[in-house]
């Protein structure tokens, strides 16, 4: 598989807003680009390719000859020739349909592999970029790049080698076949064709604008598409099917706007041609008839002529309308390469070492943090030291910056001021596997694949054992209700686990946890959609799981906060106390404020929280 290479100060970074859409030095730079990180690697598979359009060129060259040593002969009398005239055509026909079989078949083979590997190396990166990089985008907006952007880079590379190689080959031997029969006809036809340059340029400018919006319009169909199927379940409970229906059907007639202006623009460029053709063939009649009624050619060199035309148009008009559909590929090109060209933030520093594990101590030393604008802090002056094996729970209030500080031990985005150490060590000094290998995090938004339960509790450890993996199941009080389940281990769960509850989706994200045995544990609200008697289980599991482990915990039940070792109540990215559940009650701060306003809540609605405390 080939490698994308690293971004230079002259490498294209993004779409380029106000490129002029032409061949200027950004879109030669993509082109070059692409041969070289996508094509040279398959140059064997080229060269092959290249032998076969000149064999088929070849055999496509040798028509019009025919037709003109047939039609001289028959003119004269002379039939002795018939049987090898005829011979000729089935051994001419037969070997161009031969070399073309095997030149299509070998072309969309090297484009399909081409996009297989496109598809691959852009994967990989998304999956490898920032955290903050991959949200900032919809997950619909980034499959349109791996599907429809990658879609059109093939097709334009198709299109280009076919035209440039195939198309364009059997126009040079027509021609040569032409002028080999009448050079003075040829310098006719071939004096027509220069007047669809200015045309074609100003067509292929057009659709390399529209082909930009359109692929834009398209990722924004593709999120809306995936956003509005992953909401049916609001949609039907609220009635909003024709709402759904309406904001869809919009996004599809814009792209149907878009796509019928570049394919207005290509049959213009199709028209053009066309009637560029008809001269042509009117100046090779008119040419020669003046020139067979003075002797100077014969009605052989005639019909052989026309049929080289004839032959020639088609690869001409593709070859004509190569340029529609380079500059769609380029718009897609320049959208590919503006992903491959981003690096990642959050990224080993030169010389970062594996992380060195004693007892998995956690400080967390005046560390602040902002989501893009300095002055929109969601973490001010954090300082907190986690004792290896000892449990801490954050609470606050929504928005408090709990979340935050549990993203920035895993390092999903890293500090703007201050450090975070895990025994001494700056995480941004050690490696990223070695850091995120000794973490495991279970959180409220449960992520699960549409696959067994078995294989998504061994997201946590991917070679573990089933007995490994049904311990963690039991250990996460899940062992029962996947047993319940119509295959067991094996039952394939659906999209995000749509076939189980909210609890049992969250016990299986638990079990891979358990089953991952990482040192250090961050729970964000990861009991929260357990009912009672689940969640007293998973307690009991998580009191024992959780013993000698680092825990870092945030919930909003009294069940989960009162044991914890040490309770750090946060507000506006900040601690404003803290201290064990029985210090803070009988201090009457926040904590104890938050308390009473959970009991207040349970007293007029008992089974609204059943183990009581709303401090998220």
């Amino acid at each position: 598989m080939s490698k994308t290479k690293e971004a230079s100060p002259e490498t294209p970074s993004g779409p380029r807003k106000n490129a002029r859409f032409a061949f200027d030095a950004h879109s030669r730079l993509l082109l070059s680009r692409f041969i070289n990180d996508w094509l040279r690697p398959r140059w064997r598979e080229l060269f092959v390719i290249l032998l076969l359009t000149t064999a088929l060129s070849l055999a496509t060259g040798a028509y019009p000859v025919v037709i003109k040593f047939s039609f001289d002969n028959l003119l004269e009398g002379d039939v002795t020739w018939l049987p090898w005239v005829l011979g000729a055509i089935i051994v001419v026909t037969a070997a161009r349909g031969i070399f073309l079989y095997t030149q299509t078949v070998a072309t969309n083979r090297v484009m399909l592999e081409v996009g297989v590997d496109m598809q691959n190396v852009t994967f990989r990166h998304m999956i490898n970029a920032d955290y903050a990089r991959l949200t900032r985008d919809t997950p619909g907006r980034l499959m349109s790049k791996l599907t429809n952007d990658i879609q059109f880079i093939q097709q334009a590379a198709h299109a280009s080698i076919n035209s440039v190689l195939r198309d364009m080959m059997s126009v040079v031997v027509l021609v040569g076949a032409m002028f080999y029969l009448d050079w003075m006809i040829s310098l006719v036809v071939l004096g027509v064709y220069p007047f669809a340059a200015v045309p074609i340029s100003t067509i292929a400018r057009r659709v390399r604008r529209n082909a930009s919006r359109t692929q834009a319009e398209l990722g924004g169909m593709t999120s809306l598409l995936a956003e509005t199927l992953g909401a049916t379940r609001l949609i039907k409970t609220f009635r909003l099917e024709d709402y759904a229906a309406e904001r869809v059907g919009r996004s599809f007639e814009e792209v149907y706007r878009l796509k019928l202006k570049v394919v207005s623009a290509k049959a213009r460029l199709e028209s053009i041609l066309e009637g560029l053709a008809g001269v042509a063939v009117a100046g090779v009649i008119w040419v020669a008839y003046w020139r067979i009624s003075s002797g100077a050619a014969t009605v052989g060199d005639f019909m052989g002529l026309t049929a080289a035309l004839l032959m020639a148009a088609q690869p001409l008009k593709a070859v004509g309308g190569l340029m529609t559909r380079v500059q769609e590929g380029l718009a897609a090109l320049d959208s590919i390469y503006g992903v491959l060209d981003e690096q990642p933030k959050t990224k080993d520093l030169p010389g970062a070492k594996p992380l060195v594990l004693d007892k998995g101590a956690v400080a967390f030393d005046r560390i602040s943090f902002h989501y893009g604008q300095e002055e929109l802090q969601a973490v001010t002056d954090f300082d907190l030291q986690v004792k290896g094996g000892q449990t801490v729970a954050l609470v606050g209030r929504s928005g408090a910056g709990k979340s935050t500080i549990v993203n920035l031990v895993p390092r999903l985005f890293d500090v703007t001021a201050g450090a975070i150490r895990i025994d001494g060590q700056d995480i941004r000094e050690v490696t990223l596997a070695s850091l995120r290998g000794a973490i495991a995090l279970v959180s409220q938004d449960v992520t699960l694949f549409d696959d067994t339960i078995r294989a998504n509790i061994a997201l946590g450890r991917l070679d573990a054992s089933d007995e490994d993996i049904v311990a963690a199941a039991k250990a996460a009080a899940a062992h029962e209700f996947i047993l319940s389940q119509p295959q067991g281990y094996d039952t394939v769960i659906g999209d995000r686990g749509v076939r189980l509850s909210g609890g049992q989706r969250q016990r299986l994200a638990l079990a891979s946890a358990i089953l991952k045995n990482a040192p250090i544990l961050l729970l964000d609200e990861a009991t929260s959609a357990l009912d009672t008697q689940s969640e007293r289980l998973v307690q009991e599991a998580l009191a024992a799981f959780t013993r000698e482990r680092t825990t870092i915990v945030i919930a909003h039940r009294l069940s989960t906060v009162q044991n914890a070792d040490l309770i750090c109540v946060m507000d506006a990215g900040t601690i404003v106390e803290m201290g064990t559940h029985a210090d803070l009650i009988a201090k009457g701060g926040a904590y104890a404020r938050l308390v009473r306003a959970q009991l207040l809540t349970d007293e007029a609605d008992p089974e609204s929280s059943p183990a009581g405390l709303p401090l998220n």
